[in-house]
């Protein structure tokens, strides 16, 4: 029905192009012309949608293998009829298969066998993966990708070890995609505007933290007199040239556990932690 509502929906633009059914060719052969070339251009941006827009509805892993493959068009048919599936749950046999029968697309029986997974492509007739003009018919076009397979090869004989483990990494992403590492998060993100709960004024402050250098210069123009350094004591036996770096000498007991001591008090937790 869907077809014959579309065919007769272009022969009455054309029957309102030519106004009349008198004429001859010459006379009829530019407004046909326009009018098709019109329809081709249509169809050319319907194919440009279905390869580069994503909705936002099929970001789910059902169609995770169809994105970009099929026309926009089968895709809305699979997306309702997977809104059938929960009706024939129970009962698989009373789906009746009219999708697949009439438009060679999955119909819920079907679809609820990839419950969790992706459909693939080959559960799609040809007719909705023709996104081009450049194949005619609906046969199976003579495609190879030997050439590609080659380069691919010589460009990997001539990588190192590390780009070799690269390359051979994203062509497992490319084959094997349900094996990805990757995962949703636990729970939705908000990404849209600031956080809403409350932070101090020094949390909310966007001005950058100086560097060293900053604080030395800083420190080096103040008009106020340095303060003394502190004094560490037994400083003096360690080697002149690292004295400079040593910020505090903490001398704990000799009983054995010295080691662990020391580091017990450099971080502040006592040392009998």
């Amino acid at each position: 029905m869907r077809f014959k509502c579309r065919v007769e929906s272009a022969r009455w633009a054309l029957k309102r192009v030519l106004q009349n059914s008198l004429g001859d060719l010459y006379s009829v052969w530019d407004p046909m012309n326009n009018m098709i070339t019109l329809q081709q251009t249509q169809i050319k941006a319907s194919f440009k949608t279905s390869t580069h827009v994503i909705g936002h509805v099929y970001k789910k892993t059902l169609y995770k293998r169809l994105l970009g493959m099929v026309l926009r068009y089968a895709l809305n048919e699979i997306m309702y009829e997977f809104e059938r599936v929960r009706y024939f749950e129970n009962n698989p046999f009373s789906c009746g298969c009219f999708l697949r029968t009439t438009l060679g697309l999955p119909c819920a029986c079907e679809i609820q066998r990839y419950d969790g997974g992706s459909i693939p492509l080959d559960a799609v007739h040809m007719y909705w993966r023709r996104l081009s003009f450049l194949y005619q018919g609906l046969c199976e076009a003579e495609v190879s990708i030997k050439e590609e397979m080659d380069r691919i090869y010589k460009r990997f004989k001539e990588l190192d070890v590390y780009g070799k483990v690269t390359l051979k990494s994203k062509l497992r992403e490319f084959m094997y995609p349900d094996e990805n590492s990757m995962c949703p998060p636990p729970s939705k993100v908000n990404t849209k505007g600031a956080p809403k709960k409350l932070m101090k004024r020094i949390q909310r402050l966007t001005k950058r933290d100086l560097s060293y250098w900053e604080y030395v210069d800083a420190s080096a123009s103040s008009s106020e007199p340095l303060k003394p350094a502190r004094m560490i004591l037994i400083l003096d036996q360690f080697v002149p040239f690292i004295q400079g770096f040593i910020e505090d000498v903490v001398d704990v007991k000799t009983n054995g556990n010295c080691g662990y001591r020391s580091v017990a008090a450099l971080l502040d937790m006592g040392e009998e932690s």
